[in-house]
């Protein structure tokens, strides 16, 4: 393989690693958050377990807030923690899947300027 021929192949490969180093950030930020709302949501239902049953409370709908009995907010809180997990499993396993593809990436470019740079 000529030397111009490698400096290209490297190139096309740094693109690509980036792009999977940006993709890993994005998915990092994305952990991040939904762990927040997680913990949001885990706390606000701690809070309101210690409630007697026939309270009304309000719940929060983008800027709106809603009179709801006790018993409807906790079944909403406790669905927002089972998607929040579900989501949390999601982009581990995508975390997982894009830090194995840049690492193999880097190991592809740490071969390629190695060999470029015995020739």
């Amino acid at each position: 393989m000529a030397d111009d021929d490698k400096r290209q192949l490297i190139h096309s490969l740094k693109k690509e690693f980036d792009a999977k180093q940006a993709q890993l950030r994005n998915v990092d930020q994305q952990r991040r958050t939904v762990e927040a709302q997680l913990r949001r949501a885990a706390y606000t239902a701690a809070q309101l377990d210690e409630l007697p049953d026939g309270v009304g409370t309000y719940r929060a709908v983008g800027k709106a807030y809603f009179l709801q009995p006790k018993a409807e907010v906790m079944g909403h809180l406790e669905e927002a923690v089972k998607g929040a997990d579900g989501e949390l499993k999601k982009l581990t396993a995508n975390r997982e899947v894009v830090a194995k593809a840049a690492e193999g990436l880097r190991g592809e470019l740490t071969e390629l300027i190695g060999q470029l740079r015995r020739a």
